[in-house]
């Protein structure tokens, strides 16, 4: 059972700060009072930025724990008010706001509250219900350990505990996204929508991301907040599911260049990978096995290493036996498929429709063997037919359904019936137009026809 931790902290906004923009006349003061003690004490104002947190201002508390910042410098943005370095309350500020924060000076982080910056205020509401689906995540998490180191590990008693603990996970899971997709929905162009976006996932929730991207490039379109946030959306697109997969060309071991065109009329794994890589090396064996089984039914490999020994990288390739084409630049995590492709470790795979599509990513080794099951095999559920008076269809095949979701076949999102849908990367909307992701002309999503 996959149990993730979803705390804002730090790390997440670190990705987001950067330098503000000029300083308006307005002055800016933040005013305290702490319980719990700390007269004489320091405490301190930091802002957030890409490269680490900086130090901006700090004063004593005085009596009754109380306090006041007319700091300068501080423009639209993350910053840190905090007594040591891990305990602390992340606002969201501005030059011309007169901010007011309470809480306890020996738990600042999980009492404070503020008024008078609207922003801080929605961070500390979502920030609190982050952590309240994070604590009912961890006492699951420690009563499904109790139970597994209590009796057997035997395969069908682990099945049965699996089982038993994945539905209230998921329910946790899906009260999170709900969360989070109104929060963002409700509030578009707040600052904190950056945070709590970064709660899902983009490959399931790109459609969000956008709606946030295209709300505060409006708002704040000098931002450098914004501005980076936009550029990751607009590299999230380039391999969200359904885009054309971005082309690149890389040597095999002979010098020769290969092309991810050159692959074009069969089902393409791209499996990103290095021999000094554990995890990689321990996968390895599972895709060979799904080479094995699919490799006559119009499905092959490219296999991109992060190898920057070339001796390291061919012995790999001969020890696991990887048959398919391999190619490589040598240039370790500097190799341009790490910015094309926008991932972060390895390893990391996508996985390409005939056509060039992007269908899944990220599939281990059993899953990549389900999926290519469905495909190849042409293996399509028994509502899978068109039905006349369907609310949903998939825009790539014959499946429709009376409810939102997923088509089963190929993952891609259903389309409502007269809606509008991008025939590049099937991205939906209610209103006609130029698709947001590929400035394709959208098509309308048209009734499921009776056949003959």
């Amino acid at each position: 059972m996959k149990l993730r931790k979803h705390i804002i902290g730090i790390a997440a906004l670190a990705l987001l700060a950067a330098c503000g923009n000029k300083q308006s006349a307005a002055s800016f003061e933040l005013t305290g009072k702490l319980v719990g003690g700390g007269e004489g004490i320091n405490i301190y104002l930091d802002r957030l930025t890409v490269d680490g947190t900086v130090h901006l201002d700090s004063v004593v508390m005085g009596k009754d724990g109380q306090f006041t910042f007319h700091t300068k410098g501080i423009t639209k943005g993350f910053y840190n008010l905090r007594i040591t370095n891990s305990d602390y309350a992340t606002l969201i500020l501005d030059s011309n706001e007169h901010v007011t924060i309470q809480g306890n000076s020996q738990f600042l982080g999980n009492t404070y509250t503020v008024t008078g910056s609207e922003d801080s205020k929605l961070f500390c509401d979502m920030n609190n219900v982050m952590k309240m689906n994070t604590a009912k995540e961890d006492s699951l998490k420690k009563r499904f350990e109790a139970l597994v180191n209590a009796g057997s590990k035997d395969t069908a008693r682990m099945d049965s505990l699996n089982n038993a603990f994945q539905k209230p996970y998921d329910a946790i899971v899906e009260s999170q996204h709900a969360y989070v997709t109104k929060f963002v929905t409700e509030h578009p162009t707040s600052f904190a929508c950056l945070a709590a976006i970064q709660q899902l996932s983009p490959d399931d929730f790109l459609a969000d991301y956008i709606k946030i991207d295209d709300a505060l490039s409006h708002t704040y379109p000098n931002s450098p907040y914004v501005k980076m946030f936009h550029d990751n959306v607009a590299q999230l697109k380039k391999v969200a599911i359904g885009a054309v997969t971005p082309d690149f060309s890389l040597p095999d071991p002979d010098g020769k260049d290969v092309n991810v065109a050159d692959f074009r009329g069969k089902y393409l794994l791209i499996d990103f990978w290095a021999s000094w890589c554990g995890p990689c090396r321990a996968s390895l064996p599972g895709i060979v096995k799904v080479y094995d089984k699919y490799k006559d039914k119009n499905f092959t490999i490219l296999s991109v290493s992060l190898d920057k020994d070339k001796d390291h990288w061919l012995a790999a390739i001969k020890h696991f036996g990887l048959v398919w084409t391999n190619v490589s630049d040598l240039q370790y995590w500097d190799s341009k498929v790490v910015k094309l492709y926008g991932f972060e470790g390895i390893p990391f795979s996508v996985l390409v429709s005939p056509d060039g599509h992007i269908i899944a990513k990220g599939l281990e080794p059993e899953q990549l063997d389900a999926k290519l099951d469905s495909l190849v095999n042409n293996k399509m559920p028994a509502t899978a037919s068109a039905a006349t008076g369907a609310t949903y269809r998939c825009p790539t095949c014959t499946y429709s359904s009376d409810k939102p979701g997923d088509c089963p076949n190929d993952k891609i999102t259903l389309v409502k019936v007269g809606d509008y849908y991008c025939p590049d990367c099937y991205m939906s909307s209610a209103e006609p137009g130029k698709c947001k992701m590929c400035g394709v002309e959208m098509k309308k999503m048209e009734p499921a026809t009776a056949s003959k």
